[in-house]
């Protein structure tokens, strides 16, 4: 099988290797797409072309793919062999930019009938789009502004939509607002008075919450947020920001700060990720496993699409190209995906 990794200088290498065999807890899955999360994986890449002369190994690479059961494993059930999965890897069961993964069941969807394989390598996205919206402690019809319309910004917008609250979306880059405003999103360019385009239209009260899904070597990202949200609202932070903050403004709105931590309770724990173990419904409503349902449920009913998030598709084989493309012109590149 092949399998990306990154190599001690930064370089994408794509490696021919050993197919995993299937784990207890959890499924094999021949992979049909993946998708290179732009954010995460380039700091990585950035990382070490900064240092090339370090001693690093190569880095496995990617966290989300769809595929097909080809194996269940001991103490499995709910999973048959020829299932279409969306799958979302983790430190304990790699499930990234790989022929064949062993994904434990916790972190495996099987997709209803209409649900695209395409559309589901988003399903690690979906989910941690999800858990920064249940981390916003939104009520239907408050108003969320969302700070930056990469893949992930995006998604979270929809996700906010699909939910029943009232969505600006802010960018930059006029090609990304045409996309947001295609699937009925409001947006407001990030070049003009944000905040006082988010008072105007809440009648100067401002927004319940800001989602900041921007990568930003400042901290004026969480300073705008803190002006535009009302008093007693809250700020999630998604994205990879410097956490300078005024503390007259955070005194002023009495605002509550919180980080979004990928997909949900159950991440980075090996017993659930790893041995499949889950956690106990009436106590832990929604845990990582069920925010990835989640969003393929919104799939599959059609109250969310990402079809038209694909701005790339390039065959694994060419996956350095797939990421030069991310690296080099990030302002048009959207979802790009890796077919096997």
């Amino acid at each position: 099988m092949k399998q990306v990794f990154i190599d001690g200088k930064g370089d994408i290498v794509v490696r021919e290797m050993e197919a995993p065999e299937v784990c207890d807890g959890g499924v094999l899955s021949q992979t049909a797409y993946s998708v290179i999360s732009s954010g995460t994986e380039t700091m990585g890449i950035r990382s070490r072309r900064a240092n090339p002369d370090a001693d690093r190994s190569d880095q496995a690479t990617g966290y989300t793919n769809s595929g097909k059961v080809i194996a269940v494993g001991k103490g499995v059930t709910g999973f048959e062999v020829g299932d279409r999965l969306g799958n979302y890897g983790s430190p304990s069961c790699f499930g990234g930019h790989v022929g064949v993964c062993c994904i434990g069941r916790n972190l495996a969807v099987k997709l209803p009938d209409g649900v695209d394989e395409k559309e589901a390598a988003f399903t690690g996205l979906g989910g941690i789009a999800i858990q920064a919206v249940r981390r916003a402690g939104l009520h239907f019809g408050e108003t969320a502004v969302i700070m930056g319309l990469g893949v992930l910004g995006q998604i979270i917008a929809r996700v906010c939509n699909a939910a029943g609250y009232r969505v600006f979306a802010t960018d930059f880059h006029e090609g990304r607002r045409k996309i947001a405003e295609g699937v009925g999103l409001r947006t407001i360019n990030a070049a003009d008075d944000v905040v006082q385009a988010v008072f105007d239209a809440t009648g100067g009260q401002g927004a319940d919450a800001v989602l900041i899904s921007v990568a930003a070597d400042s901290a004026e990202p969480i300073t705008q947020a803190l002006k535009m949200i009302r008093f007693g609202g809250r700020i999630v932070m998604v994205g990879v920001t410097k956490m300078e903050v005024d503390r007259s403004l955070f005194f002023a709105k009495e605002a509550d700060f919180v980080i979004s931590r990928a997909a949900g309770p159950g991440r980075y724990d090996p017993v659930y990720e790893g041995q499949g173990v889950d956690m106990p419904y009436q106590f832990v409503r929604w845990t990582e496993g069920r925010n990835l349902q989640e969003f393929i449920r919104l799939l599959a009913e059609k109250r969310l699409t990402v079809a038209d998030l694909i701005s790339h598709e390039f065959p694994v084989e060419k996956a350095a190209d797939a990421y030069e493309q991310v690296l080099t012109s990030p302002q048009e590149t959207l979802g790009v995906l890796l077919k096997y």
